[in-house]
């Protein structure tokens, strides 16, 4: 070829390549996956905006625009929005504020600014009516939208408390577009904000140790409130039930904004914005814009929280040491009392503390029915007391309770009470639903109580322990992993050490040391070998299959229905095995409405079939105690 040809022919080959762009179109093969995460990326999972928002820009040749001045960009694209009401065009604005808002972590203030105007543009696509097109609640962008919401007030909460930025009426926010104007607080929480000493989203934190987390998505932001510990037993009859810790309680935050704006002096567009505070115990959906929006609720987070954060004393102390748990004995609620649920009580066993009980109450509040009809109590107790004595102060912290609350006894969902007890707290359970009789003091000795010389206070702490009538407002009970027959630990060299560690404190020592020194001057010591011994009793004695008291309480009817969940080291389903410190022959109950074996080891409770075995319980329960 000519060389003064070359030039022509290369120019040929660029016009030609230039004219022939659509030989450039076609496909390539990829994975499903690549693809699918190709259409799923947003600004949510991402740094950049979705495939939708961007293919918006590029369809009004907006791009390059959005990349030289964000701000101009984004005010024009609103007056866009608002002039044909296009719910599409709404949508690419919440996205790209967020977009703008993780851009600008370097200028707080900028950044909160952007992340309160995805949340007003995210609250506008879900719930104005006057854009088009009508929203489809089941398209996957009616999703997405509702974590704009969420994550960007989410963001603004962290900026607010980083920079006490507390709540005022009136007070003014700058948006993209103008002001959102705080209007009401409204809170369902049964304490004042003035009492609020923290708050922490739930989404700050990982959840270890409770599985599975108990979240619903929604509409919303869950949060964690500590609540300031009251000081002594001041203020109202609640107060006495609730646990002196740092109380954490579930929250969902929700800002409301006015269905439309206003223009303020300088023509910026305002919105008035109320800020709500809802307590997922009592409320799960939110009516928004005349429609019904599921809230999102983290319960597991705040539970979590509260544990780690105000950890109760070692269950190893309330045995070795019952003394140091006298003044903590009693009731708490997990929530101020309720007159509308049904209250379930729950007692754990020797050696072990109210927190053995966390994944059971993380199982159950999971539950929005349960949730809806029942409120979960816990009783604290020194175990290492014998068990009587321990089983005499439930009764007496629940009389406690009933006279703080139902006096008159007239609640029907009091009077519907659930107790759940696990190893020796199934066996404090059990008194709840017994009348003794004289039975166990025909154990200790032939001569009536009252012909002892005794002193008035500790004829009373033994008649307390020994003399029981069922209470009337137990109206079912669950047993997991309870020795009714005892344990034979209770008789080893182990055992023997623990209860030679034991020190009783003086309550349990003054009236057992002078019913002891009574029935020897007596010479009644019938019937009750650690007395007869002069050995007093301990919290380990009373699971002994040796012990008199034990066998009695075996043996007498039950009043109510009752459930028995039993731990088996090697199987599940199959009678005649143990859970390593109760035999099934101790825990079995030939009267049980059900029986539910869990391959567990003594910790039966913390198994999820046995948790979801209690959830089935308590819903047969409801069926046969209909809301009032």
């Amino acid at each position: 070829m000519p060389r003064r040809l070359l030039p022509v022919c290369l120019l040929c080959l660029l016009l030609l390549s230039a004219l022939s762009g659509c030989a450039r179109i076609g496909v390539r093969p990829v994975s499903i996956n690549d693809r699918a995460g190709q259409l799923e990326r947003n600004a949510l999972n991402s740094d950049r905006p979705s495939e939708r928002t961007l293919r918006f820009l590029r369809q009004r040749d907006l791009e390059a625009t959005l990349a030289a001045d964000p701000e101009t960009m984004l005010r024009g694209l609103d007056g866009e929005a608002r002039a044909e009401r296009d719910r599409e065009a709404v949508f690419a604005l919440a996205e790209l504020c967020y977009v703008q808002a993780t851009h600008s972590k370097s200028d707080p203030e900028k950044a909160a600014m952007y992340y309160l105007s995805s949340a007003v543009y995210a609250y506008l696509y879900l719930f104005d009516t006057a854009f088009k097109p009508t929203l489809d609640i089941y398209h996957p962008y009616s999703r997405q939208a509702m974590e704009f919401y969420n994550r960007s007030l989410a963001n603004y909460v962290l900026y607010a408390r980083d920079a006490d930025l507390a709540y005022a009426k009136g007070r003014e926010l700058p948006w993209l577009m103008g002001r959102v104007r705080l209007a009401e607080r409204r809170s369902e929480l049964t304490f004042s904000p003035d009492e609020v000493e923290s708050y922490h989203l739930a989404y700050e934190f990982e959840v270890k140790g409770l599985s599975p987390q108990q979240v619903r998505l929604g509409i919303g932001v869950p949060i964690a409130v500590v609540r300031r510990p009251s000081e002594g037993e001041v203020g109202s009859a609640a107060e006495r039930f609730i646990p002196k810790v740092r109380q954490t309680y579930a929250a969902s935050l929700f800002l409301r904004f006015s269905p439309a704006a206003s223009k303020n002096k300088y023509g910026a567009l305002v919105y008035d914005a109320d800020l709500e505070i809802h307590d997922p115990m009592k409320t799960d959906v939110l009516e928004v814009a005349g429609a019904r929006v599921p809230m999102e609720i983290d319960l597991t987070t705040p539970l979590a929280f509260m544990m780690q954060n105000s950890p109760e004393p070692n269950g190893l102390e309330g045995m070795m040491n019952p003394a140091a748990w006298e003044k903590y004995t009693r009731l708490y609620m997990l929530q101020p009392y309720d007159p509308d649920k049904i209250p379930v009580v729950f007692v754990h066993g020797l050696m072990s503390a109210p927190t053995t009980w966390a994944p059971m109450f993380n199982g159950l509040m999971g539950d929005p029915e349960l949730r809806a009809r029942y409120q979960f109590w816990y009783f604290r107790y020194p175990t290492g007391n014998p068990m009587l004595f321990s089983a005499a102060a439930l009764r007496a912290s629940l009389e406690e309770v009933r006279h703080a609350f139902d006096p008159g006894g007239q609640n029907p969902n009091f009077n519907a009470m659930v107790v759940v007890g696990h190893s020796m707290g199934g066996l404090l359970t059990k008194t709840l639903v017994l009348d003794s009789g004289d039975a166990l003091w025909a154990n200790v000795s032939k001569k009536k109580l009252e012909d002892l010389p005794l002193s008035p206070d500790d004829r009373t702490v033994l008649r307390d322990a020994l003399y029981f009538t069922h209470r009337p407002y137990v109206s079912r009970v669950v047993f997991i992993s309870t020795p009714h027959r005892g344990s034979e630990l209770a008789l080893g060299v182990i055992a023997n050490i623990g209860r030679a560690l034991i020190s009783l404190p003086l309550t349990v020592l003054k009236p057992l040391g002078a019913v002891t020194a009574a029935l020897v001057r007596s010479a009644h010591a019938g019937g009750n070998s650690a007395i007869g011994s002069g050995r007093l009793p301990t919290g380990i004695d009373s699971l002994s299959p040796k012990n008199p008291s034990l066998k009695t309480l075996a043996e007498l009817p039950m009043t109510v229905p009752y459930h028995s969940i039993i731990g088996d080291e090697k199987k599940a389903d199959t009678p005649g095995g143990t859970d390593g410190v109760v035999p099934y022959w101790s825990s079995h109950l030939d009267g049980a409405v059900s029986e539910k074996i869990v391959h567990s080891g003594h910790s039966a409770q913390d198994h999820p079939l046995a948790i979801r075995e209690v959830r089935r319980i308590l819903l047969e329960h409801l069926a046969a105690h209909p809301a009032h």
